[in-house]
């Protein structure tokens, strides 16, 4: 997975909202997207969410004033699930009648300004005082949807990893700008302070960095599927982690393994 050691070493050196953005969207118009779209999902219903984007400001427009932030079908999907998925994978609703359905007016809106597919990471955290929130990050694609397909093989595990990483530092810029420290926390919701991994646990975590699955490892250190699966296990629960993928970030974060 190319260019991930540099996109975090970027984020890392962030101090301001603005710079973050920066940093962020270089690194996904290094792989074809042309702007990007983070926002807070945690209140569904909010009319003005918490937004974060680098979208043409007609396309923010239209999405604010048409209230597709209510009817936009990738939003109930990323509440439900932490895994990346992209717009086409998402079945839209029949038309019955003639009224069309907002989640219809709201893709047909989208490819208006000339989006033939995103790619939708959610992204589910505690913050500092163990409240839960989630967001959504859209990464707009505007080329054929055949050269998306290539994209979405090649890069998805790596563009996951480098939004949890910029979602966390976001949430750390904000909380210091509230003068309120953060840090990632553990599975009780306490601040992670030291985390005493094994090697194994660390191997297992840097090769899944590196995209390989539970097979790909086992082979590489002759262990089995079983064991490199305790293994992610135990690490994940050390490292308060929702999900494998959000294990190697905190790991990276905390700088226990390399990628």
């Amino acid at each position: 997975m190319r260019g991930i050691e540099e996109a975090i070493v970027a984020i890392e050196r962030c101090e301001t909202l603005e710079a973050l953005t920066c940093a962020l969207q270089a690194s996904i118009e290094a792989r074809g997207f042309s702007h990007f779209a983070f926002i807070d999902t945690s209140v569904a219903g909010a009319d003005q969410p918490t937004l974060i984007a680098t979208v043409p400001p007609a396309w923010e427009r239209e999405y604010r004033s048409g209230g597709f932030v209510h009817v936009d079908p990738m939003l109930p999907v990323a509440r439900r699930t932490n895994t990346p998925f992209h717009w086409l994978s998402v079945p839209l609703p029949k038309r019955l009648g003639r009224k069309k359905p907002g989640a219809i007016k709201t893709m047909e809106a989208a490819r208006d300004h000339g989006f033939t597919n995103g790619l939708v990471i959610p992204f589910h955290y505690l913050d500092d005082l163990g409240r839960s929130y989630s967001s959504v990050c859209t990464f707009f694609w505007k080329d054929r949807v055949t050269q998306f397909v290539s994209m979405f093989k090649q890069e998805r595990l790596a563009l996951h990893i480098i939004l949890l990483y910029w979602a966390q530092k976001a949430v750390e810029i904000e909380s210091k700008n509230r003068n309120r420290p953060s840090r990632f926390l553990d599975a009780e919701g306490y601040p992670l302070r030291f985390v005493a991994l094994t090697d194994r646990e660390r191997d297992v975590l840097s090769w899944a960095g590196r995209g390989k699955t539970v097979p790909d490892t086992a082979d590489i250190l002759k262990l089995s599927e079983e064991t490199i699966d305790t293994h992610m296990r135990h690490a994940m629960q050390k490292l308060g982690a929702n999900n494998k993928t959000h294990a190697v970030v905190k790991a990276i974060y905390l700088g226990l393994i390399d990628v």
